[in-house]
């Protein structure tokens, strides 16, 4: 098969050859247009960032794939990756009707489009998904990938989300009647989905600031905070309020913000992506767990059906029984400089199919110490 591949340095540049295939099935929000365009051009004019918009058609012009990629100069090397840095929960390319579903035929398709990239040091795709709308990713085909430490996780309701509730073991069912009723003994409770530009500032900017605090107390380090990326979420969420692509909801008890959460959304999918809590007082009607909830039940009256709480494993996700969504990482050098980060990853894969020696080295160390 021959393919045509064509390299986009900029999103503008890109759409007209992208447009086809954004508007067909996507893996998730995160590749859809309002996530993709935000991201490039807030971050694809940072001075370490180079964008490659990989757009392949075959040799009859059908749309074979799109790949949000870019060139990323760090002081390791030069890596090509997705556009992610550190805020994609998902990667994945955008599928057309030629895109192949055999692995040779995903190995020639990769050919032709690492022909075309410029040079690098190491290829990283990291939190890879392996299939999209029931179809094979042919990148996780053609490369051999490691399973991920990470995850996502999400939940699907068809029917009745009372039924949806009702089918929860009793326990969570039971704690989350229990969170409105604690919650609303306050006269001033209120469940808000932000409809206004002014009521979108406000929640957001009590968000931020307290994810900020609450990962300085833990003494963390936090990327959200810097420039770029706030302004990533607050313009990301304003245009959201338009046309629906970004969510912004809370819990508020007169003018104090309880919790909050920020939610992209495509289709019937929607994915939270930042969640904050007041904490203290609050602690007892588990304010996190209640304005997901409460979201989740606005939503699907709105016709959502998917409700991804993305990667990470925490213990507020399993209470809504989520499904697991396996990811893959990828990890190919590219020349002598990727070797160091080639060999550290080879070695975490080992240790996590060989638990022993984990435990081992951890006496080790705890000795040494």
């Amino acid at each position: 098969m021959q393919y045509r591949v064509t390299i986009d340095r900029s999103w503008d540049a890109a759409l007209p050859r992208w447009q086809a295939l954004l508007s067909g099935p996507v893996f998730s929000p995160f590749q859809g247009e309002a996530w993709l365009s935000h991201w490039y051009r807030r971050f694809g004019a940072r001075p370490d960032v180079e964008p490659l918009l990989v757009h392949v058609a075959d040799r009859d012009g059908r749309d074979v794939l799109a790949l949000p990629l870019i060139l990323h100069r760090e002081e390791r090397g030069r890596t090509i990756t997705f556009a992610d840095l550190g805020i994609t929960d998902y990667n994945a390319p955008l599928l057309g009707p030629a895109a192949p579903a055999d692995e040779a035929g995903a190995r020639a398709l990769w050919r032709a489009i690492r022909a075309k990239l410029p040079p690098a040091d190491l290829i990283e795709f990291t939190k890879v998904v392996s299939t999209i709308d029931g179809r094979p990713n042919p990148i996780a085909l053609a490369l051999p990938g490691k399973v991920s430490n990470l995850f996502g996780n999400y939940v699907r309701i068809e029917g009745e989300y009372e039924d949806w509730l009702r089918s929860l073991a009793k326990d969570n069912r039971k704690e989350l009647g229990r969170f409105w009723r604690v919650f609303t003994r306050d006269e001033r409770a209120r469940f808000v989905v932000a409809e206004t530009p002014a009521e979108v500032e406000t929640i957001y900017a009590g968000l931020a600031m307290q994810q900020s605090e609450r990962i300085a107390a833990l003494g963390l380090p936090y990327l959200l905070d810097e420039p770029d990326y706030a302004a990533f979420y607050r313009d990301l969420i304003q245009d959201g309020l338009k046309d629906g692509s970004a969510r912004l909801t809370a819990l508020t008890a007169g003018d104090e913000l309880v919790a909050a959460l920020y939610g992209v959304a495509h289709g019937d999918h929607y994915a939270m992506v930042r969640i904050s809590t007041a904490g203290g007082p609050w602690a007892n009607c588990s304010p996190g767990r209640l304005v997901i909830e409460r979201t989740m039940d606005a939503l699907h009256r709105q016709g959502f059906r998917n409700f991804d709480f993305t990667i990470g494993d925490y213990g507020h996700k399993r209470s809504f029984e989520v499904e697991h969504i396996p990811l893959l990482d990828i990890h190919q050098a590219a020349s002598w400089r990727a070797w160091p980060t080639i060999g550290y990853e080879g070695a975490k894969a080992f240790v996590k199919r060989h638990p022993g020696l984990a435990r081992l080295a951890r006496r080790v160390l705890r000795r040494a110490a």
